[in-house]
């Protein structure tokens, strides 16, 4: 029985959903509406005919290829934001976002003004949320020193942003070996001196087990020692406070987390 609905079922991740945007192409092509589930539908669709889909690396770089020549850096970006985002139709509405631009020989680069579309709406306010998670974690992420030098840094993002963040820390520190550990994830983000970051995943690193360093760093006690000088009781505005840095955020700051504020 052929159903003129088909549900891709994929993995949780960039490489996944690219896959699964290709090869629901022939699928949208034939007027068969596509859904693309990143996780075990709830309540599966009685009239909708669900395929697994397998992530591959060769199909998710057509994809990504196609969307950057002839769409633009910014769509780019756009897309590579929300398939990164927790939404559950995420996946689905970067595919419709996709068809409208590029199907039937299309080529629409201004697609993000079509705010009307109910997947172009989806898309660009995901990329602006997790645009600013990402930019809040610029400035957020705080390392500590290991034994040898190295540096780590454990945060817990509400989006799956890890990847993104390499850019910007390896211009920052291009001359040291540092890592981003994604606690909730268990992802870490490795970076070596003068190379390219690499990202691993399913990585359990153990606080107890000298993986981390100890409770005390002679950086990070001269680091509260300023925060806690430069503070003007007289002045604090708490709720100002959480404003500039919600409380979601605090878990990643040491100056929060270990003077207890």
């Amino acid at each position: 029985m052929e159903y003129e609905k088909k549900i891709l079922v994929c993995e949780n991740s960039m490489e996944g959903i690219f896959t699964a945007v290709y090869d629901g192409w022939h699928w949208g092509n034939k007027g068969i509406r596509v859904g693309i589930a990143v996780e075990e539908p709830e309540y599966p669709e009685l009239f909708a005919d669900r395929v697994d889909i397998i992530s591959d690396c060769e199909k998710a770089m057509k994809v990504a290829r196609s969307v950057r020549h002839k769409l633009g850096e910014q769509i780019y970006e756009a897309v590579c934001y929300a398939v990164v985002s927790t939404h559950p139709d995420k996946g689905t509405a970067v595919f419709y976002l996709l068809r409208k631009a590029l199907g039937g020989g299309a080529c629409d680069r201004h697609v993000l003004e079509a705010l009307a579309d109910p997947a172009v709406s989806l898309v660009s306010s995901l990329r602006i949320k997790v645009w600013h998670e990402i930019h809040r974690f610029y400035g957020f992420v705080r390392f500590r020193e290991l034994e040898g030098g190295s540096l780590i840094s454990s945060i817990h993002p509400e989006n799956d942003i890890l990847e993104l963040l390499g850019p910007h820390f390896s211009n920052r520190f291009p001359n040291e070996n540092w890592m981003i550990y994604d606690e909730k994830r268990k992802k870490v983000l490795v970076h070596e001196k003068g190379k390219e970051c690499s990202v691993y995943v399913q990585v359990t690193l153990n606080k107890m087990s000298g993986e981390f360093p100890g409770d005390y760093d002679e950086y990070e006690a001269l680091w509260k020692s300023f925060c806690t000088h430069i503070t003007i009781k007289e002045r604090t505005d708490l709720d100002l406070q959480k404003q500039f840095v919600p409380l979601k955020f605090r878990s990643n700051m040491l100056e929060f987390y270990q003077n207890g504020r």
